[in-house]
């Protein structure tokens, strides 16, 4: 898994994800509360649904911060996403993401605050390592 895991807050203007996402080169954020608490789950394919970027004169695509801002991150993220615990097996992880078909599950610890995120490209390169030694 990634820790610290990049996160959105719950009260960020929407464009904010958009931001992370070029930013940072992901593709899901977990959604946290004040407490840190994960509440959501955000993913690039999600954005591309509620909007889709603007193709630019030169060929690149741009969203606009302001049209962005019209939609509010608690309406449309995925609620109360699936979770994991730092010590749960990984078979676990990979048996849920295959049969939900889900490209993440944001790891927990005890108190439901967010320790990292466990993506489907973390579990190839696993793979990858483990079967090139």
């Amino acid at each position: 898994m990634k820790t610290p895991a990049i996160t959105a807050n719950i009260d960020e203007p929407f464009s904010k994800v958009e931001e992370k996402f070029r930013m940072k080169g992901i593709r899901h954020l977990p959604v946290v509360d004040a407490h840190d608490k994960v509440v959501g789950l955000i993913t690039q394919r999600d954005l591309y649904k509620i909007v889709p970027p603007h193709r630019t004169l030169e060929g690149t695509y741009h969203y606009d911060a302001e049209m962005l801002n019209s939609f509010i991150l608690k309406y449309v993220m995925t609620k109360d996403p699936v979770t994991l615990f730092p010590d749960d097996y990984l078979a676990s992880a990979v048996e849920i993401m295959a049969r939900q078909k889900f490209g993440c599950i944001p790891i927990v610890d005890s108190a439901g605050k967010i320790a990292g995120i466990l993506t489907e490209t973390d579990i190839l390169k696993f793979l990858a390592r483990t079967l090139l030694q």
